[in-house]
């Protein structure tokens, strides 16, 4: 059965990925590789370990990237 927190995770990152350039498709299809790889982990710090990596990707990396899009679009509109 999937860790709670793992599930939550991988919610969080496919909320996101609504908004990021290059599509929903894109970032489900490279979050079910991530999370494929770690599918083997049983050790519970590794496991805190991951989703904390994931965490910080999804606030650090994606958000930057759907803060980026709409700099631009906004830029664009207005000059």
């Amino acid at each position: 059965e999937m860790n709670p927190r793992v599930r939550d995770l991988y919610k969080r990152v496919l909320r996101i990925g609504k908004d990021y350039p290059a599509g929903l498709d894109f970032v489900r299809r490279k979050a079910k590789e991530y999370f494929f790889q770690n599918k083997d982990l049983t050790d519970e710090v590794e496991i805190k370990r991951a989703i904390a990596w994931g965490r910080r990707y999804v606030r650090d990396e994606m958000v930057a990237v759907i803060q980026l899009k709409k700099y631009r679009v906004l830029r664009e509109r207005y000059g």
